[in-house]
């Protein structure tokens, strides 16, 4: 631990979250695997196979200095080919249920959302850091920023995809209130994109029912919306310490997505409210640490990028619990670590890759440097003595 300075308390929360999302893709998913693919272990090899692609993200990035992030063009470059590859979607991307958002490669599915997600923090902590004070002047400064995040907004929209495109800009909007643009900048801009985001949801009769499902469901349960309300069956059947792992009886069936979008409510019926509230304070605990890391990191760069990477992983966790609990209408946004997907985990695993690394970097301490940094002070605070005597 004092050797490579991981910070352990990230480490902890990460290994333990993997290990939860194993057991509830597995639990969650076994009765529907059997049925359609004749093993209960379909989805769960999957979620093995891009579990371990996880670790090797997160070995493997948090060995990479951020710093390279920062270099050669590299922003640009990353923001360039997401741009490529999400247009390249509404020619060669898959359609699954009237949206193109996956690119079907052999076995598996690539979602360059995710993709797109980390380019757009790295460019925007780049852009925050290095071209701080010529933020402040809209046209010769901010504007070209703001086209280069259209570039991502914009395709992730028209997929559609209205819910990660929220989350990019309510994440990038989080890192700008850190930076020096000027609030009535920010402000035009979101004004700017609520007309495009309205104008969207008029256009995609599904963003409007579920909006309309949500809103009614708040003042009468016995409408519409049945996903949502086989959750809430399952959250109470949970109760408090659960009816016991594999116990579930809303995954035969009652409730769709229950091993993606849902299977926050599968840990709730089968592990209760203990185990619920368990996988949030474990969230809160990654943004208490992502705080921290941004906090110490060694440059102004390591500390937008921490906070970027920090939101996205924690902003997700409470808007998926959010949509499972009732208070927010349905997204189709996963539960890092729990839900099953593929694109998703790996990309979560490079967030947490790069947070490790700014933490390897950080202006602070390790332990053993403060050990002999104490020891040193108490042999000076000796001497001192010994020399007044």
């Amino acid at each position: 631990m004092n050797k490579i300075k991981n910070d352990i308390f990230l480490v902890v929360a990460v290994t333990i979250l993997m290990a939860t999302g194993l057991i509830m893709v597995f639990s969650a998913s076994a009765f529907i695997a059997q049925e359609k693919f004749g093993t209960i272990l379909y989805f769960s090899y999957k979620q093995i196979l891009w579990g371990f692609l996880c670790f090797l993200a997160i070995f493997g990035f948090s060995r990479i200095n951020y710093t390279n992030f920062s270099k050669n063009n590299i922003p640009h470059i990353n923001i360039i080919i997401s741009f490529v590859l999400l247009i390249g979607l509404f020619f060669l991307g898959e359609k699954v249920n009237g949206a193109q958002r996956w690119y079907r490669i052999s076995f598996a599915s690539f979602q360059p959302s995710e993709l797109a997600k980390i380019a757009t923090i790295i460019y925007f902590a780049y852009i925050f850091s290095e071209k701080s004070e010529k933020l402040r002047d809209w046209k010769k400064g901010l504007l070209p920023h703001v086209i280069s995040f259209l570039l991502i907004f914009i395709p992730i929209m028209l997929q559609p995809d209205l819910s990660s495109a929220l989350m990019i800009a309510i994440i990038i909007g989080v890192m700008a209130l850190l930076s020096n643009i000027r609030f009535k900048h920010m402000l035009a801009g979101f004004l700017f994109i609520i007309p495009g985001i309205y104008l969207k949801m008029q256009s995609s009769d599904y963003q409007v029912l579920r909006l309309k499902q949500w809103w009614e469901n708040l003042f009468n349960p016995l409408g519409s919306g049945h996903q949502i309300k086989q959750s809430l069956i399952g959250l109470g059947r949970g109760g408090f310490i659960g009816e016991g792992p594999g116990s579930s009886v809303q995954k035969f069936y009652f409730l769709p997505d229950s091993h993606t979008d849902f299977v926050f409510a599968i840990l709730g019926e089968e592990i209760g409210l203990i185990g619920t509230t368990a996988v949030l304070l474990l969230f809160m605990l990654i943004l208490w640490r992502g705080i921290a890391i941004a906090k110490n990191a060694p440059n102004p760069f390591g500390q937008f990028l921490a906070v970027g990477l920090t939101m996205n992983l924690v902003l997700y966790a409470v808007i998926n619990a959010g949509v499972v609990t009732m208070l927010l209408p349905a997204t189709g946004l996963p539960m890092p670590f729990l839900s099953y997907g593929g694109t998703s985990l790996l990309f979560v695993g490079v967030a947490v890759g790069i947070l490790m690394n700014i933490s390897r970097n950080s202006k602070k301490k390790s332990l053993s440097d403060r050990v002999n940094q104490y020891q040193q002070n108490r042999n000076e605070l000796s001497q001192t003595l010994i020399m007044s005597r």
